[in-house]
């Protein structure tokens, strides 16, 4: 009989872990303020790796590897966005890194502009990057 108690004892704890963990899993898809950041990463990468793809023919596997949003600066109403990526060359297979900034005006908070894009990578390729493209990238961003 004791045996038995013990028995629904465990199993009921097992019940209860299963649902908590089924409730919990639900709670997961509710996105958390505190990490809103990563939707900012989502869409900073996709910009740098479009900067990235204008500027070098055919990278493999762009990703964003750091980002860092300065508000107000140079003075107020501007932005400084400074994004490093990476990338591999698609005959060397070698891995490159960029750097992307950008300077953003800032004074519309749901309509931003970019002002200035500049670009620099390691890869030593003496064509270097199409800065014509890039700075048409400017207009693209503005649409």
């Amino acid at each position: 009989m004791l045996n038995r108690r013990n028995n629904l004892g465990v199993l009921s704890l097992a019940l209860l872990v299963t649902v908590s963990g089924v409730a919990w899993a639900s709670e997961e898809d509710i996105p958390s303020f505190k990490k809103r950041g990563d939707v900012e990463k989502t869409f900073f990468g996709r910009v740098g790796s479009a900067v990235v793809k204008v500027a070098r023919s055919k990278p493999q596997k762009v990703s964003l590897l750091s980002h860092e949003l300065k508000l107000d600066t140079p003075k107020r109403g501007r932005a400084e966005l400074t994004l490093k990526m990476e990338y591999y060359g698609l005959v060397t297979k070698r891995r490159y890194t960029a750097d992307v900034s950008l300077t953003l005006d800032t004074s519309d908070k749901d309509n931003w502009e970019v002002i200035d894009l500049r670009y620099a990578d390691t890869n030593p390729n003496v064509i270097g990057p199409n800065e014509k493209k890039i700075q048409e990238m400017k207009r693209a961003f503005n649409k």
